[in-house]
């Protein structure tokens, strides 16, 4: 049986999140305007309409604000893989995202989020613990 895939439809937008990931690197849209790090990709400035939003580096650090584990989805990828445990991260950088989770992470801790390509090459969000002593296991 052949595997199935993660859901892979993404915005044009987005495809640079994959370009990210694929270079080991976090890098976000920041507008060129007002400076403001964006968080969905998007096609215009979410604070002052900037069209003018450049793929750069920014800090990956973020603090785990809420978590929950998913016991049902109609993907049946994540069928497969359930419990599946996702979070709300605010970054150090502004915005606030939904990031998979290693099973150790509790909320208020301090985490590094990796931009990860996951099976089906879509660059998502991975939150993992900073601490050394915490088990690193994800699943992008």
């Amino acid at each position: 049986m052949t595997p199935s895939l993660p859901p892979s439809t993404r915005s044009p937008a987005a495809a640079g999140l994959s370009q990210a990931a694929q270079k080991q690197q976090f890098a976000l849209q920041v507008c060129s305007e007002c400076q403001t790090v964006q968080y969905p990709p998007r096609d215009v400035c979410a604070h002052c309409l900037g069209d003018a939003l450049p793929w750069q580096p920014v800090s990956p650090y973020a603090t785990l604000m809420a978590s929950t584990t998913l016991h049902h989805s109609n993907e049946p990828y994540f069928q497969e893989k359930l419990p599946w445990r996702i979070g709300t991260v605010q970054l150090d950088c502004g915005p606030v995202a939904i990031a998979h989770l290693s099973a150790s992470l509790q909320s208020g801790d301090r985490v590094c989020v990796s931009l990860e390509l996951d099976p089906a090459g879509v660059g998502v969000l991975v939150a993992h613990p900073l601490s050394p002593t915490r088990h690193q296991e994800t699943q992008p």
